[in-house]
C-alpha cells in the first residue's frame, strides 16, 4: 500500500508590515533655512601646481613627466628640495 503524501503550502506571513511611515524630522539645518554641505567635490577641480620638488618624489615619475619636472627646475620654475 501506497501512501499518498500531499503537501499543502501556506503562504509565510511577511514579518515586515505594511503601513505608512511618517516622514523624517526635519534637520536644524532645514529648519533655519541654512543649505546643506554638497555631497560630492566638484568634478572641475584642479589640483594646484606643485612648484617644491623633493629628490626622492623624483623617483616615482615616469620619464617623460621626469623631464619636464627637471627641465622646469634648471630654468628655476620649481624649486628643489634635498
Amino acid at each position: 500500500m501506497l501512501k499518498k503524501l500531499t503537501l499543502e503550502i501556506e503562504p509565510i506571513a511577511d514579518k515586515f508590515s505594511v503601513g505608512n511611515f511618517d516622514s523624517p524630522a526635519l534637520t536644524l539645518e532645514e529648519k533655519w533655512g541654512v543649505p546643506k554641505m554638497p555631497k560630492r567635490r566638484k568634478t572641475d577641480y584642479k589640483m594646484p601646481e606643485k612648484h617644491y620638488w623633493h629628490v626622492y618624489s623624483l623617483q616615482t615619475l615616469n620619464s617623460e613627466k621626469f623631464v619636464k619636472v627637471v627641465n622646469k627646475i634648471l630654468r628655476k620654475e620649481y624649486i628643489l628640495i634635498k
